[in-house]
């Protein structure tokens, strides 16, 4: 009768920490989406323009190949991923899919690099003006999301989470 009496499940906390953190660590990245189903992390990355079907082609080939690069010299075979991009409303959203299984912060931090220094200024990144991280808390925020991402991959978590930015707050739900 009512459904918003229904008792809802509440999300993995270690699951729901790696997409805080995530969003937390990497100001680009303004979502990230976990889904069960496979195993899968999707970050997606806002332009604040819309771009040409070739342009967005260029920067995808340039991430797959960058990162083909990245898992040969790290070992890492049979990783999966997905690149994608998306036009909204004179914003651009770049899509990055990714099992968890195979992926690491490092990886993160070279797409995010990728991404910045591909786009500069257009890409929108929201940094809180009062913290600038320094270089001993990058590395702990790394060692802390590995450790994150360590228990995901040794543990089933069902359902689907996603960690948005909105504003100078992250929130996690489940979906």
């Amino acid at each position: 009768m009512f459904d918003f009496l229904k008792k809802t499940k509440k999300p993995n906390p270690d699951a729901s920490r790696l997409l805080a953190s995530i969003l937390l660590a990497f100001p680009a990245v303004q979502s990230v989406t976990y889904e069960s189903e496979g195993e899968m992390l999707e970050f997606s990355f806002a332009l604040n323009v819309d771009f040409s079907q070739n342009e967005v082609e260029n920067f995808l080939t340039y991430v797959a190949e960058s990162l083909e690069t990245f898992h040969h010299l790290e070992g890492l075979g049979g990783a999966k991923i997905e690149l994608n991009a998306e036009g909204v409303y004179g914003t651009c959203f770049l899509n990055v899919r990714r099992d968890v299984a195979t992926f690491t912060c490092r990886e993160l931090s070279l797409l995010t690099e990728l991404t910045t220094t591909y786009f500069g200024d257009i890409l929108v990144e929201e940094y809180n003006n009062d913290f600038y991280p320094d270089e001993e808390y990058l590395i702990a925020q790394e060692n802390y999301l590995e450790q994150c991402l360590n228990n995901m991959r040794q543990m089933r978590v069902e359902g689907r989470l996603v960690g948005v930015r909105e504003h100078e707050r992250v929130v996690v739900y489940t979906r």
